[in-house]
């Protein structure tokens, strides 16, 4: 993916249904500057219980074509005649112009993962660890405060001790004027 020039002024390209990536194909063909934003998604497969990762369009029906300042009421018809191409989002019948840092904003993000719902991605922006026992230890942090919601303790407060091999925690709770070590499933605290 080729980075976004922000000398060029950008145009948000209306494209017929599902056409996003003709649309996009066949603007660059023409000689312009395309930004097809997508995500990547997740999907556990039924039958073999395997991860499938898929690209979508972020902005369904929508891409971003960029042109040189200068002559720009010439390449708006070459843009329409595209194969794909809808229409420009206009305003008052004049196609409306997005500044190139906007769209570097939204091309950088994608290329941080922040769109995408993947364990890839989780894992990138530090929402996840790469093991379940991990992932807890990052949640339930020794020293950390939280509710019980479940069970014999409920609406008791625990302050975490130790996250298990089992992947259960430790923590302590206030029984009887003295702390008490309990083992809680991750399911059983809230955050305090």
């Amino acid at each position: 993916m080729k980075p976004i020039d922000t000398e060029k002024v950008w145009y948000v390209v209306r494209t017929n249904v599902q056409c996003e990536a003709k649309a996009a194909d066949n603007v660059r063909l023409a000689g312009f500057d395309v930004y097809f934003p997508r995500q990547r998604i997740e999907k556990k497969h039924r039958r073999n219980n395997t991860y499938l990762v898929k690209e979508r369009p972020l902005m369904v029906s929508y891409i971003f074509v960029g042109m040189p300042r200068s002559n720009k009421l010439q390449h708006f018809g070459f843009v329409r005649a595209c194969e794909g191409v809808e229409k420009f989002l206009e305003y008052q019948g004049k196609p409306i112009p997005v500044p190139g840092k906007d769209v570097q904003e939204i091309y950088l993000a994608e290329v941080d993962m922040r769109f995408d719902d993947t364990r890839a991605a989780r894992i990138h922006r530090k929402e996840e660890a790469k093991t379940i026992k991990a992932t807890l230890e990052m949640k339930y942090a020794p020293g950390k405060e939280f509710s019980v919601i479940d069970g014999p303790f409920a609406s008791f407060h625990a302050i975490v001790e130790e996250v298990t091999k089992s992947g259960n925690i430790k923590a302590m709770v206030s029984l009887f004027g003295r702390l008490t070590t309990v083992e809680f499933e991750a399911g059983q605290l809230s955050a305090a």
